[in-house]
């Protein structure tokens, strides 16, 4: 498998002017910004859609025209055809890439498991609920097993519950052998998929954040509670600098948030009643408020200097 290169990249008719990325192969890449930003239009052209110059989008030293074969891409935007069933349309689709009927089965099968779709097979696309249609275009996108998945705004318009249900799917396709990358617009904290974030923001990534830098973003989350018993309490308060709490609310920020778990099994132990937890913050979201000012996120993060050939610095990977 191979690492992904984009050089200078510019998209006709998009924000997207000068973008610069590389991604090594089976990590995961997440493109954040603004709506309007250009997120869609930059998969769009790594998927080979967009009239771009080949030699600016490769995979390893293939021109992403050569590989389309090899890569998958799910977007909200891509409707599927209603009259189909789920079976019909992922045949169908196998079939566009040439999969032939002795590999027919296994291909699909692989792809409903994948998206934990086995009981929708036989429904038709107009009967499924958003969540559902979602999860069966990510089968589409997969039934080839792509060594590029490209995944657009994955839990837009989706419950909370659905959302985390989104993530987990995914969460999973990161043991799968393949390399990732998703878009989004920093309103669900999709950060722990993540191992290189990428700040997209006028017409360029302004700023890069490594897993490390991902692991550390600030975070803040509150813990609503009935009555905290004073043991319980004073355990509390002295477990991080970066914990506040009164007798009914915990807030966590900084390294508070890594006690966590501490927390909850000191009230647990309590018998302390929790009404909720909540983040008070979306890291990703903070992300991209910043990015209104480029200039002061870059020097927090500042991006990879990448100003080589395409195939510089690469290293190809032996497909598995």
């Amino acid at each position: 498998m191979n690492a992904i290169a984009v050089t200078q990249l510019a998209v006709p008719f998009s924000p997207i002017r000068d973008v610069s990325l590389r991604i090594p192969a089976q990590s995961c890449y997440g493109i954040i910004g603004a709506s309007g930003s250009g997120k869609s239009a930059l998969l769009n052209a790594i998927a080979g859609l967009h009239g771009t110059q080949s030699h600016q989008i490769r995979m390893g030293t293939q021109s992403v025209r050569v590989a389309t074969a090899m890569i998958g891409i799910m977007s909200p935007r891509i409707q599927p055809p209603t009259y189909l069933t789920v079976q019909q349309l992922l045949y169908t689709q196998a079939r566009l890439y040439g999969i032939t009927d002795d590999m027919l089965l296994v291909h699909y099968q692989r792809a409903l498991r994948w998206c934990a779709i086995e009981q929708l097979a036989h429904k038709y696309i107009r009967q499924l609920s958003l969540f559902d249609v979602r999860r069966v275009m990510l089968a589409c996108a997969l039934i080839n097993r792509p060594a590029l998945l490209l995944i657009d705004e994955p839990t837009v318009g989706l419950y909370a519950h659905e959302q985390h249900a989104m993530i987990d799917i995914i969460e999973n396709l990161r043991d799968r052998e393949m390399t990732i990358v998703i878009a989004t617009r920093g309103d669900v904290p999709l950060e722990s998929l993540f191992d290189t974030i990428g700040v997209l923001a006028d017409g360029r990534i302004i700023s890069e954040l490594d897993a490390q830098q991902i692991r550390t973003l600030p975070r803040t989350i509150m813990i609503r509670t009935n009555d905290i018993p004073t043991a319980a309490f004073e355990n509390i308060i002295t477990l991080d600098h970066g914990i506040v709490a009164t007798r009914r609310t915990i807030v966590l920020t900084g390294d508070g948030v890594q006690s966590l778990a501490q927390i909850l099994q000191i009230l647990l132990h309590y018998n302390v009643h929790i009404f909720r937890i909540e983040p008070r913050n979306h890291p990703l979201n903070d992300l991209v408020k910043q990015s209104a000012t480029p200039q002061v996120l870059a020097q927090i993060y500042p991006p990879r200097n990448i100003t080589s050939e395409i195939d510089d610095g690469l290293t190809p990977f032996t497909e598995k």
